[in-house]
């Protein structure tokens, strides 16, 4: 696994036994806030907009919180979700390299980053850009759709938030499109079993597969069929309306179920 460019941590997990090959089913709750040890004495912070950004020195923490605008509005623009106006700020804290991180939050050796609640944990280093923004995707995701919503369509929530690691820097955009090209085009997961089933941990090599494809079928959602349907779509599911009839309500012109989404996106993946 590409410790830094897979997805990262979410939520917490139960492990299932299930058949070889299959993917164990997600926890459905995240916890509300992270327990989580903050930045030591000294520690400058910088608030923006949309974001208090904590780090251990002005520039650093003015840096960050112009990156996370940045990758703010790109989210919002392409998930079509510019009337959305977060309950009050992120709150941004920025560890001083991985060896603090893991220290004060407990994350596992392969952990980039993670969000919890409000808050979004990040450490300074050479994969920091791919992990903001794939946990403020999951922030914003979160917040938009409910948590109960969010957690029960995680092959959603994981999706858009590999699109938009993939789209804030080439390196991610390289790793997920090889992942894709090498292991999901030649076997694709049937969308039956990549709805239901999502790994248990990210630290397993073996999962990055379906994260890849949950990455380019919902990259593959927002360029085929716009940004304002997909806002229009994420908005039918947060108010309860089933995958299916979501689509329906949604891209009747073009998609009525996601077996039609599935037939459509596996032209575009073995083209």
């Amino acid at each position: 696994m590409k410790k830094l460019l897979l997805p990262l941590l979410l939520c917490c997990c139960a492990c299932v036994e299930v058949p070889t090959g299959s993917l164990p089913a997600p926890e459905a709750a995240q916890p509300l806030e992270s327990p989580f040890r903050g930045l030591d004495p000294g520690y400058k912070t910088v608030e923006s907009a949309h974001f208090s950004v904590q780090a251990y020195s002005s520039s650093s923490a003015a840096l960050y919180s112009s990156l996370c605008e940045e990758n703010y509005t790109r989210i919002m623009q392409d998930l079509g979700l510019y009337s959305f106006v977060p309950a009050r700020p992120y709150n941004v804290v920025i560890y001083k390299d991985a060896a603090e991180y893991r220290a004060k939050t407990g994350q596992a050796e392969w952990s980039g980053g993670a969000a919890y609640g409000n808050a979004l944990l990040l450490y300074e280093g050479e994969g920091l850009r791919a992990s903001m923004a794939h946990e403020m995707t999951h922030l914003v995701f979160n917040e938009f759709m409910g948590l109960a919503q969010a957690s029960s369509l995680r092959w959603l929530n994981e999706g858009v938030a590999v699109y938009e690691e993939s789209r804030s820097n080439q390196a991610s955009s390289a790793y997920y499109s090889g992942r894709v090209a090498s292991a999901v085009a030649p076997n694709p997961i049937p969308f039956t079993q990549m709805v239901n089933l999502a790994p248990v941990s990210e630290s397993q090599r073996n999962v990055d597969r379906w994260y890849a494809q949950v990455g380019s079928v919902a990259g593959f959602l927002v360029r085929q069929g716009g940004s304002f349907n997909f806002s229009l779509f994420l908005g039918r599911l947060r108010d309860g309306a089933s995958v299916d009839r979501a689509l329906e309500e949604v891209y009747s012109g073009v998609w009525k179920t996601l077996a039609d989404v599935e037939r459509s996106w596996l032209l575009e993946v073995k083209h």
